[in-house]
């Protein structure tokens, strides 16, 4: 075989793997997105949601006032969180369990719970979560170079 022709197949062949794996990826992501936080329409979390929600629509993440309304749902916090991998409850050590899947997911649900924040940005809400949920210095680094390419935050 020439080694042009060697190469430009290898290289095809390289490209067609990839394609592949990132498809498998991207169908995971797929599955988590349609599956993500399913547990909220069961009793034991939709009653509690609802019973606090206008609390929880006047809190800002991280404030008193917000930690009020998750501790007067804790039995469903805590469901929740033992149920949804996306969490960093569900680990038992927590953000250390989490595989790259769990915080791509993580990261989808924080931008979209931030929108309930009445007086917080989602890229004011990261500080908070990053402390909460002792994120290491050099993975914030990385979360916060992923949103800024998504252009999820400044």
């Amino acid at each position: 075989m020439n080694t042009e022709l060697e190469v430009l197949t290898d290289t095809l062949m390289h490209i067609s793997e990839v394609r592949e794996n990132l498809a498998e990826m991207t169908a995971e992501l797929t599955r988590r997105g349609i599956a993500h936080d399913r547990s909220k329409l069961e009793a034991l979390e939709f009653d509690a949601f609802v019973s606090t929600r206008p609390k929880f629509k006047k809190a800002n993440y991280g404030s008193p006032e917000y930690q009020e309304c998750v501790d007067a749902i804790k039995p469903a916090v805590d469901h929740h969180y033992s149920v949804n991998r996306h969490h960093t409850g569900f680990h038992v050590v927590g953000f250390a369990g989490m595989n790259l899947f769990d915080i791509l997911e993580m990261l989808a649900d924080w931008k979209a719970a931030a929108r309930r924040s009445p007086d917080l940005s989602f890229e004011d809400s990261l500080p908070k979560a990053f402390e909460k949920y002792n994120i290491p210095r050099n993975m914030q680094r990385h979360i916060m170079t992923t949103l800024r390419d998504l252009g999820w935050i400044e």
